[in-house]
């Protein structure tokens, strides 16, 4: 090889490490419920759960004439517990259903049987498939109180759209820093809004006057395709307060 093509060689290996290197980073930040969102897709699980898990199907045969969607609550009709939720991705029934020869006796007919997943999932797979199922069915959420209310005004404000279930969520966004929108509950968050009252500066302004005033940030904030709404005139101070109050909650609660 020729002096020339040796140091081409190892520029294009010096930026294919660097090209790795970025895309491990922005990787990185993605939230346990986005990544749990790809393993749905890619399993097939909206196949009968319906897009994105909030639709589900009839299921002829069945007792209960359905198979659930995430959404809407039904999923608590089916798993008290994060570990029920796991034991039907898992096993294709729990234990505790199992153990019931009622509840069995509902599922003797069906037309269509939950499958299997144990050895055909990774252990991460299974946890981050687990999380989103919690998010988008709010499986957990706030107590009675200011952060439950934050979480009814994230809902009629439509929040989630964007921010992903319960905020958890890590949507895609072109031309963004990293090519996504930080999850509430990700380590991303805490340097887009270091306390509540930056938190309450994206809510008012769409973004925060830190990051304004920084030319970096400031080019990236711009050229992003979504860009966050600004609220200030449109919602009561009490609104927003309690707005930060529920993003509070999630953090709390990762």
């Amino acid at each position: 090889m020729s002096r020339a093509g040796g140091v081409l060689a190892v520029a294009v290996a010096l930026l294919a490490v660097a090209a790795a290197g970025i895309a491990h980073w922005r990787e990185k930040g993605v939230s346990r419920v986005q990544r749990g969102w790809r393993v749905a897709s890619a399993k097939g699980c909206f196949t009968c759960h319906g897009p994105g898990g909030i639709r589900g199907m009839a299921d002829p045969g069945h007792g209960l004439d359905e198979i659930p969607p995430f959404s809407g609550g039904l999923v608590t009709m089916y798993a008290r517990t994060e570990e029920e939720i796991r034991e039907w991705i898992l096993d294709g029934l729990p234990r505790r259903v199992r153990a019931d020869p009622e509840q069995m006796k509902l599922r003797a007919n069906a037309a269509i049987r939950m499958p299997a997943w144990r050895e055909r999932l990774s252990a991460g797979e299974t946890d981050d498939l687990v999380a989103y199922v919690k998010a988008l069915a709010e499986f957990e959420t706030p107590p009675e109180g200011p952060a439950s209310e934050g979480h009814e005004v994230a809902v009629r404000l439509g929040c989630f759209n964007c921010h992903g279930p319960q905020g958890r969520g890590s949507m895609p966004n072109p031309r963004s820093l990293k090519g996504y929108i930080p999850s509430w509950d990700g380590s991303d968050f805490r340097d887009l809004a270091r306390d509540d009252g930056e938190v309450r500066e994206w809510v008012l302004d769409g973004r925060t006057r830190r990051l304004h005033d920084s030319a970096l940030a400031r080019f990236f904030l711009d050229r992003q395709a979504i860009q966050m709404p600004a609220y200030r005139g449109h919602l009561a101070p009490a609104e927003v307060d309690r707005l930060v109050d529920y993003v509070s909650w999630v953090r709390a609660h990762p």
